[in-house]
């Protein structure tokens, strides 16, 4: 069985003492569209529409989850109704509701694999494949249960571009991680604390023990340049407002838009290797709109949703006949992220293995870097 991490340990805890409280659902969801028939999709609209609305639970940007979902009703007249939280908050809910049998949400959208896996093993996630999941890159996603409709990010090291001299912005971008090393920036780098997601979790790791090749004593001269210790959008104002010049690792997505949308002073380049990950996105089993939900994921699976995606994320289209509208492209500081981007770091034993809530990496990371919560 795959190692659980700390929050996903507690949800399963949740959601047994869930079932104790409450049986089944009260009232039966309508019935799935029939499987084996050839494929019907106004069929399955005329269905979806006499439901009329779904619920999209997902961690994505909420604004850019409203706008791109508001597309869906648009075209098809049936409204989204989204609860939008961090992966492991969001994914506590979900299993407690599927575990007392009520669930609330048609579609479940987040990063953390291992928890959608974990679904699907307890017969929480839908089977269902849409009819363009073969242009989506199989390694992201689980073929039948989920698909990286909704794209996907990569990790970043982010700098205010008003506050670095051209010589310290050519060294962050040549040496990347090990730059951050560098006497030139005591006290000037903000640090995501890995404690807070499990992408944050698997960079730290491919740092400390991974094919970044710093070791914990590369790491530790970066905690001696380090003068905060906050989450993403805490460190994303303080770069923005030149409380700090650095910030690591930061989410590109997120620091696209603050750039594309706010006119921020930032620019960032992906860390080589960095990691990488992609909402999976999949219908809920037993869900109060299975038609709706159904055809939500065939509408988000063409390459035209994908490609609306994109361009309000900034993030990299995954279909591969989308077209790619990232404003960033244009930008002469912009670099894609490389092939040595690890996203199947969900499967890696080891990884699992080290970040387990009574192991020692949360103490040593902690440790290294004068962390006390």
């Amino acid at each position: 069985m795959t190692p659980a991490r700390p929050w996903i340990a507690a949800a399963v805890l949740a959601a047994t003492a869930a079932v104790g409280l409450v049986g089944c659902a009260s009232d039966a969801p309508a019935a799935a569209p029939t499987e084996g028939a050839a494929f019907d999709l106004d069929a399955l609209a005329e269905a979806a529409q006499d439901e009329g609305s779904l619920t999209l639970y997902g961690d994505a940007s909420e604004a850019t989850m409203t706008a791109w979902t508001d597309a869906f009703t648009d075209e098809y007249g049936i409204d989204v109704f989204i609860v939008r939280n961090t992966p492991g908050p969001l994914y506590q809910q979900f299993s407690q509701e599927l575990a007392a049998g009520q669930p609330q949400a048609d579609i479940i959208s987040i990063v953390d694999h291992a928890s959608l896996d974990a679904g699907v093993e307890n017969g929480w996630i839908a089977e269902y494949t849409p009819q363009d999941a073969g242009l989506y890159p199989a390694g992201q996603g689980r073929a039948g249960y989920y698909y990286p409709v909704a794209n996907g990010n990569a990790q970043t090291i982010a700098y205010n571009a008003d506050n670095l001299t051209d010589d310290e912005i050519d060294l962050i971008r040549n040496e990347g991680v090990a730059a951050l090393a560098d006497d030139a920036f005591r006290d000037r780098i903000g640090v995501v604390n890995p404690e807070l997601s499990s992408g944050v979790q698997a960079f730290w790791y491919l740092y400390t023990d991974g094919a970044g090749d710093l070791g914990w004593d590369g790491v530790a001269d970066i905690a001696d340049n380090t003068g905060r210790i906050a989450d993403t959008l805490t460190l994303g104002q303080n770069l923005i407002q030149g409380e700090i010049d650095i910030a690591v690792p930061m989410v590109d997505s997120y620091v696209s838009t603050q750039i594309i949308a706010n006119g921020a002073p930032l620019e960032f380049v992906y860390a080589s290797p960095t990691i990488g990950q992609t909402d999976g996105v999949a219908v809920v089993e037993g869900s109060p709109h299975p038609n709706a939900a159904r055809l939500f994921m065939e509408w988000a699976a063409t390459p035209e949703a994908n490609s609306l995606y994109s361009e309000l994320s900034q993030s990299a289209p995954s279909n591969s006949e989308s077209e790619d509208t990232r404003q960033l492209l244009g930008e002469p500081w912009f670099t894609p992220a490389g092939d040595d981007t690890w996203f199947d770091f969900a499967d890696d034993d080891s990884f699992l293995a080290a970040m387990q809530p009574d192991g020692p990496y949360f103490p040593k990371w902690d440790d290294t870097f004068g962390y006390s919560g």
